[in-house]
């Protein structure tokens, strides 16, 4: 397994900003409660945003935020 190389994700940033602007999002939230977070996240989004869909996971998204938050 030595030549296996870890999938790069892509979050786009649209998605990234609006996430980390959601309810309930911050550095101080383990995990799994980003992950839980990121799951709300998604249902608001196909309910009230009709039309749109999301690329990523939760799992995705929440990964995405820990990496990249200040």
């Amino acid at each position: 397994m030595e030549n296996v190389k870890s999938k790069e994700v892509f979050v786009d940033q649209w998605t990234a900003d609006l996430f980390s602007n959601f309810t309930g999002v911050s550095m101080d939230e383990s995990r799994n409660d980003l992950i839980q977070i990121a799951e709300a996240f998604e249902e608001v989004i196909e309910r009230h945003f009709e039309g749109t869909s999301l690329n990523n996971t939760a799992e995705e998204i929440a990964d995405h935020y820990i990496a990249t938050a200040d």
